[in-house]
């Protein structure tokens, strides 16, 4: 499925050359063969097009569904008969929306099954596979990387891909299944535990059909790789919106705060959980321990951040007394701490400065499991001149030393709303993270993704003893 050799799209679109699904696999650098299905055209984006799939004049691996929901079962019968694997059904429509849509559901199904076809769908995006070149978005990134996610709703699988692009995540797989009348989660899970293109595994779910196989699946892959759950639908509210969106019955809060518990699964609440924890996984050792060292100019943010960490189940204890004694050897400023939290000296300049030689003193104190250091930007408000050359400088200065230390690190930067901030934070970013350094929009992303990493490995000692 995720590397078929050939893709027939039913209901190929001449009208829409430049976004359809034809033009899509293009974009994305599909190698094999595509057959476009559409009575009424005999070429579309220059390649040959068929009436229906029983003229194709081979069999074929893949065929997506882009046709109106009374189609789907006679749609099907051309499938089967033309030795189709697997169908995606991108229509909506169906068990979702009416009695008529579950009727034709229930025809899909019975229709596949009995001819041996494997649906995707209905109601879902499908997939996006960049070394294969599939894709249902031709703005996604065509580089490969080690992360699958696997959605139920098609708009978030959309919305995360993007969102990763963003802080240099890349995926293997992308898989967007809606309904799931045949392959669903636990059958991914399963796949995905001994897939070696995948490292670290992501879902958004609103209901499970099989809890127990579920259940298991997540715990196989937990043997080898971390896996993150967004488990969407646990308030009144939500559990009605899920029932409209996927048809899908969403559980008890009780029941899936057992779940977590039980597996080590990573909970998350929004995408930005996701992505936060991924970041974490992806660019960070496991910390010994849960002692965090505060690293940031200004007393009330590292008095706020204290708060922060201890909330996030982080330890924020003093430094040794020698590892204060030569803190304040390279802060001489009146007012400055240097307890833990630790202040940088004033300015941009200034943690550039303390980078170069604070990092290391403080990496060294025993009593230390981890460096969270945080730059706040928006302090400034783009008013300090030079502003972007200093966060780059600040950013350089950091990434350069990192390579030093011991222990992990991760980054907080305090973006604010004035445009020469967001742009200087944005390019900082980007280069803290080309050096494979995590970087969060404050300290209360970065300490909850690393307390989260650390009870992903204490969860996963525990059920492994």
């Amino acid at each position: 499925m995720f590397y078929p050799k050939s893709v027939a799209i039913v209901g190929a679109s001449s009208t829409q050359q430049e976004r359809g699904w034809v033009a899509r696999l293009i974009t994305a650098g599909y190698k094999g063969r595509i057959y476009p299905i559409n009575p009424r055209a005999t070429e579309i984006n220059g390649i040959k097009a068929y009436p229906t799939v029983r003229d194709i004049p081979e069999p074929v691996d893949y065929a997506i569904f882009n046709i109106p929901r009374r189609l789907a079962p006679q749609i099907m019968d051309d499938c089967v008969t033309r030795g189709v694997k697997f169908a995606h059904v991108y229509t909506a429509g169906f068990s979702e929306t009416d009695e008529e849509g579950k009727e034709l559901e229930a025809q899909l199904a019975e229709r596949a099954k009995a001819g041996g076809v494997r649906i995707l769908g209905p109601n879902c995006m499908g997939l996006y596979c960049p070394a294969s070149g599939l894709t249902f978005n031709p703005d996604f990134p065509k580089e490969s990387g080690n992360v699958t996610f696997i959605s139920q709703s098609g708009a978030e699988a959309t919305r995360f891909v993007f969102l990763g692009n963003d802080v240099g995540i890349r995926f293997s797989k992308v898989i967007s299944y809606g309904n799931a009348i045949d392959l669903d989660a636990p059958e991914f899970l399963e796949y995905l535990a001994d897939d070696d293109e995948t490292k670290v595994i992501a879902c958004y779910i609103e209901g499970v059909k099989e809890g127990r196989r579920y259940l298991d699946a997540i715990k196989k892959c937990l043997r080898t790789k971390p896996v993150i759950v967004l488990k969407a639908g646990l308030t009144e509210s939500g559990a009605g919106a899920a029932a409209s969106h996927t048809a899908s019955l969403a559980g008890s809060k009780a029941i899936w705060d057992a779940f977590f518990k039980q597996t080590g699964a990573i909970p998350a609440n929004v995408m930005e959980d996701v992505s936060d924890s991924i970041l974490a996984l992806l660019y960070m050792s496991r910390p010994k321990g849960r002692r965090v060292a505060l690293v940031g100019r200004g007393g009330g943010i590292g008095v706020i951040a204290s708060d922060i960490c201890e909330r996030a189940g982080l330890k924020v204890p003093p430094f040794r007394m020698e590892t204060r004694k030569q803190l304040e050897k390279i802060i001489p400023e009146a007012g400055a701490g240097a307890r833990n939290p630790v202040e940088t000296t004033l300015g941009m300049g200034g943690a550039a400065e303390f980078y170069e030689k604070g990092l290391t003193i403080v990496d060294a104190d025993p009593e230390i499991d981890l460096i969270i250091t945080h730059l706040a930007v928006d302090v400034y408000g783009g008013q300090q001149p030079n502003l972007p050359e200093q966060v780059a400088k600040a950013a350089d200065v950091l990434r350069e030393n990192v390579k030093n230390l011991t222990k992990p690190i991760a980054v907080a930067l305090y973006t604010g709303g004035h445009p020469e901030t967001v742009g200087a934070v944005l390019e900082a970013r980007e280069r803290l993270l080309k050096a494979g350094i995590p970087v969060y929009p404050g300290v209360e992303a970065a300490s909850k993704a690393v307390s989260k990493l650390i009870g992903y490995y204490e969860t996963a000692d525990r059920i492994r003893n």
